[in-house]
């Protein structure tokens, strides 16, 4: 489920993970709590700053396109955590204007994970 081998992969499993931790999963805090973003309480000061979020949002979600590839997994081309980790959070992305759908290996990769039994079966119990 993790890097396996020796140094260099789990440096490279540790940095895509940290990306997952520290530049994917914040770039929605604003779309989530535009409050904690601003100092205005208006609707259209937290619009505004939801609106801001979406650029750093497609950012993330074309990194992790392309970081996902032909691959079809976050990290190299096996199941790991990080697929788990990417597939719950770019599902957030259906409450943007650009949602994972339009990034075309992302969306294939979230195709598969929501074929999968084991994820079926977690997304039925969530509901």
């Amino acid at each position: 489920m993790a890097a396996g081998g020796g140094l260099e992969d789990q440096f490279e499993f540790n940095e895509t993970m940290a990306f997952l931790t520290g530049d994917f999963h914040p770039a929605f805090w604003p779309m989530f709590s535009p409050n904690r973003y601003t100092t205005e309480k208006t609707a259209a000061a937290h619009d505004a700053v939801r609106e801001a979020a979406y650029a750093r949002i497609d950012r993330v979600m074309t990194f992790l396109n392309n970081l996902i590839g032909e691959s079809g997994h976050v990290f190299r081309d096996k199941r790991s955590v990080a697929d788990a980790y990417a597939f719950v959070m770019a599902r957030w992305s259906v409450k943007t204007p650009k949602s994972y759908k339009e990034y075309p290996h992302l969306a294939a990769f979230m195709q598969k994970m929501s074929e999968d039994a084991a994820v079926k079966k977690v997304l039925e119990l969530s509901k």
